[in-house]
């Protein structure tokens, strides 16, 4: 099954995220057993490297495809586009997190209305609106045998979030727009933290 393979693709990101923190705390034990150093050259080091990150764990959500709802019933219908179970996979990973909003990155696939793989890569950013919402864009590159006529193409999508802290709701609008999408359609999906809650 073509979900499968995205499964296999995104392992590759996802293992490293979940081994990155535990090879760093096997050398951390391992240096304070060799006793190198002053605790004071221990201290700086240290503090340099919470300093420059390298990858942040907390910043990481993975996305749960997912569900779609076409207001043109009878159109997609006509087009062979009413496929609204349409599963997939997506990192989405915070680039920077302040008290206005959030600059995101994401990269996935998706089985889409018209029963093909559609994959792609964004940038986008969000308001924070209140304590739990968040509203803004992502601007993306995507590529699917059912959107412009298969060739890839760059768009800007509409992005809701509702976030309850263990779970992100997610909410995103693909209109119609000439050859690029033939039918408007609205989307649904999970954002699961993968740091686990936040304090």
């Amino acid at each position: 099954m073509k979900v499968q393979v995205l499964l296999a693709a995104l392992a590759v990101f996802i293992v490293p995220a979940l081994t990155a923190p535990l090879a760093s705390a096997a050398a951390h034990n391992g240096n304070k057993a060799e006793g190198n150093g002053t605790p004071s050259n221990q201290v700086q080091a240290e503090q340099a490297r919470s300093d420059h990150p390298r990858f942040n764990r907390e910043a990481l959500d993975i996305n749960v495809y997912g569900l779609a709802y076409h207001p043109d019933r009878k159109m997609v219908h006509e087009k062979g586009l009413d496929k609204e179970f349409n599963p997939g996979l997506a990192l989405h990973y915070e680039l920077r997190n302040t008290p206005r909003g959030i600059t995101f990155a994401e990269l996935g696939a998706y089985e889409d209305s018209g029963s093909s793989v559609a994959a792609f890569i964004g940038l986008g950013y969000q308001f924070k609106m209140g304590e739990h919402w968040r509203v803004g864009a992502a601007v993306a590159l995507m590529n699917s045998k059912t959107y412009n006529q298969g060739t890839s193409f760059v768009g800007m999508v509409p992005v809701v979030t509702y976030d309850t802290g263990r779970v992100k709701l997610n909410a995103v609008y693909f209109p119609k727009f000439g050859n690029y999408n033939r039918v408007a359609a609205f989307g649904f999906y999970l954002g699961i933290p993968f740091g686990g809650k936040p304090d």
